[in-house]
């Protein structure tokens, strides 16, 4: 069975962890862009991190529920309800067959993640499961959910006879580790941030950085004091990465999010840590943030704390939905 979209949101659209191994051909890795939210969201589900979840953003879609279900809501709080009943983030619930999941406002974060027990059917591109839209290939045809579109689970042997909130949950100290202090951003030198003066590699500690309205997928532009190079220089184009910060003309900056291009000709001044994209995944436009500039050994000390706090909610959660099955 499966569940539907009766009514559209903005951008919703099937994500896993994204495609590796193309870069040459000139494609990137694609794929969620609040990793954390979506790994938990899988394994409060009780699935691996592979399968893929549902990435929705507000105004967000409302989805009616064929078949029973195992399902999780992890990253934004768009004030959830299902049947009009409040549904909290991050915990494991039990769906109703025709149930009706809607979300009312948009109260923190802008990503949120839908994933269902024994993971949704898509289309594999490349190795991924995720949508690529420029190509038009992957998740659900390769485009954002619409209206009527169906989705089918994998796994369909599951019953409940009532909507109900299940005890487990992700805590909030586990939370505030990887989305907490909000505006503090932590990234590396990259390879030309010598290029800068020495102002501007002052300034990128202590500007204030706006999320520009212009900012998507693929880059979030960034409004600040401007920042400039000690000379004009003109640069090969070079490998890029989710995260990578390139600095522009203009002297603002853009950090390279899920969708960006696997080359870029702009310099390249620093790199957002892989454990705060999550985070900074989930500011909204016309919020600031600060650049903080951290070694890579804090870099990967972070990682692996990140890591290790994914090991254990998995273990956990699966432990928690054996009692279900």
């Amino acid at each position: 069975m499966s569940i539907k979209i009766i009514k559209a949101g903005v951008l919703t659209t099937l994500q896993d962890g994204g495609r590796s191994g193309w870069r040459s051909m000139g494609i990137g890795s694609g794929g969620t862009m609040d990793i954390f939210a979506m790994s938990v969201a899988n394994y409060l589900a009780g699935n691996d991190e592979g399968n893929a979840a549902i990435e929705i953003n507000f105004p967000a879609p409302e989805i009616l529920f064929q078949q029973d279900a195992i399902i999780s809501l992890t990253g934004a709080d768009f004030l959830a309800t299902i049947n009009e009943r409040a549904l909290p983030i991050w915990r494991t619930l039990l769906v109703k067959k025709d149930s009706v999941l809607k979300f009312k406002q948009p109260v923190q974060g802008t990503k949120l993640y839908l994933a269902v027990h024994g993971g949704l059917q898509a289309e594999n591109w490349l190795g991924s499961c995720s949508t690529h839209l420029k190509v038009g290939a992957g998740g659900y045809l390769g485009r954002a959910l619409q209206k009527d579109d169906t989705i089918n689970f994998n796994k369909t042997h599951f019953s409940c006879n009532e909507n109900k909130i299940l005890s487990w949950h992700v805590s909030q100290h586990e939370l505030d580790k990887i989305y907490l202090p909000q505006n503090n951003i932590r990234c590396i030198k990259s390879t030309e941030w010598d290029l800068m003066n020495e102002v501007s590699k002052q300034n990128i500690i202590s500007n204030d950085f706006i999320i520009s309205n212009q900012s998507d997928r693929m880059g979030y532009r960034l409004n600040s004091k401007p920042l400039l190079l000690q000379q004009s220089t003109e640069l090969i184009s070079s490998a890029v990465d989710t995260g990578t910060v390139q600095l522009l003309p203009d002297g603002n900056c853009i950090v390279l999010m899920a969708d960006h291009q696997t080359t870029g000709g702009y310099p390249r001044i620093a790199s957002v840590i892989k454990t705060d994209l999550p985070k900074l995944a989930q500011i909204k436009s016309g919020q600031s943030f600060n650049f903080i500039i951290v070694s890579l050994s804090e870099a990967e000390d972070a990682l692996l704390a990140m890591q290790q706090t994914l090991h254990e909610i998995k273990n956990a959660s699966h432990l928690n939905i054996k009692k279900y099955l």
